[in-house]
């Protein structure tokens, strides 16, 4: 047993150890943090009206799905703001409500008026083709107590976006993928595009009479109601990241940040781009994942080159082979002087002689045997392996050649190997019969 006193040091030791990991986990989790003394309020006005109705049966297996309640699922999973405010603008009947929609914007000025050392951002999946005078007055007082408002394009795929889109000050929000602006989408005054699909899937477990029957669900939305909240995601965790940025900062940034969408100056939104601009964390993260993606191309060029090579290579000798019978074997006979000339036999020089033999090529394979059978026991392992790897090839019957040879060089392990291939032939005589 160790003395008590090297014990109670190791004991110093490891809480030593245990502090200075809490210490270094505690200071990345800071590092990492990027919530502020400022909060970040995300509110949004949109429906509570189910969307799924055509989809619901009677057993009510899968949870009802509103349009808001997706937009505010989208959002929280691109920014996660502080707190998030929903103002339901649906009358009894479950449509959108004119007057809800004024209220709901009237409460949100008064939440900006009551808390302003907060920032706000505002999300309005929602539009019409006729804005109204108290909708863009209401608009301009929210923009002007600081709040930043992001909206809807609209899916009629027409030039004219909806209001209060088409508003000035709004950030205006199309859909699109992979570099096209998707159909539905409108296309006028928008400022950023972003990805407008939203894809989910449920499952629930029910009794059955073989114990518990797993039903699902997937629904795929699209719309440029999805795109925005999006937007507004990034735009919650820019202002987390950095407080003071106002509505013509973030935009600058957003739009310079952005992938290319055909025929539009303004881009597709992209999120690790537009962070790592802001901060020097998120840039790490796109320097490493950048690096990550071009080491996989490169080894992916690299193994598309290799296995052409290995492809072309032999087929150039064959092409070489039958073009040129003559100089082929010539070079064949060539390499086999040199081999034979050296004063050690590698490995790959006596595979490469067990390679020339070519039963229909006499000069070239009586060379070759010949210069294995010089070289003696030395070349019986080479043979041996490859023995099963070439039973027979276009010329004849590859197999027999290596047989014959390890019986004319003999030896304790060609005698070995002899012995247990006419076992084995003698085997499967018997199972034959």
């Amino acid at each position: 047993m160790k003395p008590y006193y090297r014990r109670k040091h190791r004991r110093r030791f490891f809480l030593l150890l245990a502090i200075v990991i809490c210490l270094l986990c505690l200071t990345t989790m800071r590092l990492w943090r990027d919530t502020t003394e400022t909060k970040v309020i995300a509110v949004v006005i949109d429906s509570t009206s189910s969307m799924m109705k055509k989809e619901r049966t009677i057993l009510d297996l899968f949870d009802d799905m509103t349009h808001g309640q997706v937009v505010s699922t989208i959002l929280k999973s691109n920014g996660q703001p502080d707190e998030l405010l929903f103002c339901n603008v649906d009358n009894m009947r479950g449509a959108v409500d004119s007057d809800r929609y004024l209220n709901a914007l009237a409460q949100t000025k008064h939440t900006l008026e009551k808390r302003p050392g907060d920032r706000v951002v505002v999300n309005i999946s929602l539009g019409s083709h006729n804005p109204k005078t108290e909708e863009t007055q209401l608009i301009k007082d929210i923009l002007g107590l600081g709040a930043i408002v992001v909206a809807a394009a609209g899916n009629d795929g027409a030039k004219e976006s909806t209001y209060p889109a088409a508003l000035d000050g709004v950030i205006c929000v199309g859909a699109s993928a992979h570099g096209i602006r998707r159909e539905y989408s409108n296309y006028g005054d928008v400022d950023i595009f972003a990805d407008g699909a939203y894809r989910t899937t449920e499952t629930a477990a029910l009794p059955s009479n073989m114990g518990v029957e797993t039903h699902s669900r997937t629904v795929t939305l699209n719309g440029t109601s999805f795109a925005a909240p999006r937007v507004s995601g990034v735009i919650v965790k820019m202002l987390r990241l950095n407080p003071s940025f106002e509505t013509a900062q973030i935009l600058e940034i957003l739009q310079k940040t952005s992938d290319n969408v055909i025929g539009f100056e303004p881009g597709a939104m992209n999120r690790l781009n537009a962070l790592a601009e802001i901060s020097v964390h998120y840039a790490l993260l796109k320097t490493t994942r950048h690096t990550f993606f071009m080491g996989l191309q490169v080894v992916c060029m690299l193994v598309v080159v290799c296995a052409g090579l290995l492809i072309l290579i032999p087929m150039c000798e064959f092409l070489f082979r039958v073009l040129f019978p003559n100089c082929w074997v010539t070079l064949k006979q060539r390499r086999i002087n040199r081999i034979m000339a050296a004063h050690t036999k590698r490995p790959r020089a006596i595979r490469y002689l067990i390679d020339c033999l070519f039963p229909g090529y006499t000069r070239l394979f009586e060379s070759a045997s010949s210069a294995l059978l010089a070289i003696g026991e030395a070349a019986v392992p080479e043979l041996i392996r490859a023995y099963p790897y070439k039973p027979c090839n276009e010329f004849g019957d590859f197999a027999a050649c290596i047989h014959d040879l390890i019986g004319k060089i003999g030896g304790r392990e060609a005698q070995a190997f002899l012995r247990a291939e006419q076992a084995r032939k003698d085997d499967m005589t018997l199972g034959i019969e």
